[in-house]
């Protein structure tokens, strides 16, 4: 019996890919409320009116400089899903348990046309032990699960969203619902 000595190839890295970069894409600029300047979600913000990207970059407000879509962020994501082209702006919460997916209201059902409906199917089998996958549409919040999406029509803000399984006559399906959030009775003054 003979015995060979092999010497592991040296394989080189993969390049990483130049960083991206927001170029004409201003699509975080229209489908966020910017408490900063005075703007609501589906306006486009009035510094990008007759440039394509930021016509303030470098003074403007903290918030939109924080800001760093997960098209940005992750290599993974080739240009198809670039917010501009795919319709929509991907970000996730803090907490990195919650995928949400923040649509233009120009296009409201850019998240269900395929490449991405696919693939948004595909992230919410991951996250149902870890988190949710949320669409922000003009139509309300859809909770993508892997059998079925779920609508809430009027969300507000401060409410708190419960989702899970329960029983139903054909097995364990999905539930979502919201709870609203409690107000504060009001003082009264003696």
């Amino acid at each position: 019996m003979s015995t060979q000595s092999h010497q592991a190839a040296h394989v080189p890295a993969k390049p990483r890919a130049a960083l991206k970069v927001c170029g004409d894409c201003n699509l975080c600029c229209k489908v966020y409320d910017i408490d900063d300047l005075g703007k609501k979600a589906g306006d486009l913000c009035h510094h990008t009116g007759h440039v394509k990207g930021c016509g303030v970059w470098g003074l403007h407000p903290k918030t939109c400089q924080d800001f760093k879509c997960l098209w940005l962020k992750h290599d993974d994501l080739n240009a198809l899903w670039r917010p501009d082209i795919a319709g929509f702006v991907l970000r996730l919460d803090p907490n990195g348990t919650t995928l949400n997916i923040d649509v233009d209201h120009g296009r409201p059902n850019a998240w269900r046309v395929e490449p991405y409906y696919k693939q948004i199917k595909l992230w919410s089998e991951v996250f149902p032990s870890k988190g949710l996958v949320l669409i922000h549409a003009t139509d309300g919040l859809w909770v993508v699960t892997p059998t079925e999406d779920l609508n809430i029509p009027n969300p507000k803000r401060g409410d708190t969203l419960e989702t899970g399984m329960e029983d139903s006559l054909f097995g364990p399906r999905p539930f979502v619902r919201i709870i609203p959030q409690k107000k504060t009775p009001a003082r009264r003054r003696a």
